[in-house]
């Protein structure tokens, strides 16, 4: 390749030419980043390591699945640190340079070209207060759920199975307030009488820290996969596998 033997036999002893001494710096620093990766690979060890996770969310899964991370880290990898991320049509580019490791919620824009793993599946539940002066879990209608007023979350794709299925029906509901995440949504509901329709296990999250109820939903709302999502990049690397695997085991079944 180099038109060069690179080594020269003197004897008993292969002498190195002129080129294999100036390019044995290159050749010596590449031999060294390779050792340093597989060496990163192999001691890999997540009750020592610090290693930064940066991970792309929705705001639901803030709200549902970090705070059992978060626990289960401080107890088996207390080094471990997190960086939390929203999701952005950018997201895609940023796993695919390496500023993501992993993007977790309801993304179908990252079905292609990434890998993926699924947690469980989604469905919509109503909430309201539980002191609601109209409204009985045991006999909620799709009569009772039109004739309240609505906090309408416009929160990802999720968004848009809510309303598109109403739109099928010929179902205009009725808005008191629209908001742009789910992040707020317990508080408002448990402080008027409107309802807000939501994800399941959400409603199992902010029916512990309100004072709400839960209410099933009148409509077949369609229903959706929490999945994690990774780049090629990252697929064999051993404290990436570590950090997927954890991820799974915790959330498989949410």
């Amino acid at each position: 390749h180099f038109n060069d033997p690179l080594f020269i036999r003197v004897g008993n002893e292969m002498i190195p030419t002129e080129l294999a001494k100036q390019i044995f710096p290159l050749i010596s620093e590449v031999i060294d980043k390779v050792e340093s990766i597989n060496n990163f690979n192999v001691n890999f060890d997540p009750l020592t390591s610090d290693q930064l996770f940066t991970i792309a969310m929705t705001d639901v899964s803030h709200l549902v699945l970090l705070p059992q991370l978060t626990n289960y880290l401080k107890e088996k990898a207390p080094l471990i640190r997190l960086n939390i991320r929203p999701i952005t049509p950018e997201t895609s580019y940023q796993m695919a340079n390496g500023e993501i490791d992993l993007a977790i919620g309801f993304l179908p824009q990252l079905e292609e070209g990434f890998y993926q793993q699924k947690f469980f599946r989604q469905h919509y539940v109503v909430i309201s207060s539980k002191s609601h002066p109209r409204l009985d879990p045991n006999n909620f209608t799709l009569e009772d759920y039109m004739r309240e007023s609505h906090i309408d979350i416009d929160a990802g794709i999720g968004h848009y199975h809510i309303k598109n299925e109403l739109q099928n029906k010929g179902l205009d509901r009725n808005i008191l307030i629209r908001l742009p995440s789910y992040l707020g949504v317990g508080l408002v509901v448990q402080e008027t009488d409107a309802i807000a329709t939501v994800p399941y296990y959400l409603s199992q999250v902010l029916l512990v820290r309100e004072n709400l109820q839960i209410l099933p939903a009148p409509l077949d709302f369609p229903t959706y996969d929490v999945k994690q999502h990774w780049h090629m990049s990252c697929h064999h690397k051993s404290s990436h596998k570590w950090f997927r695997q954890t991820c799974y085991e915790l959330f498989k079944t949410a």
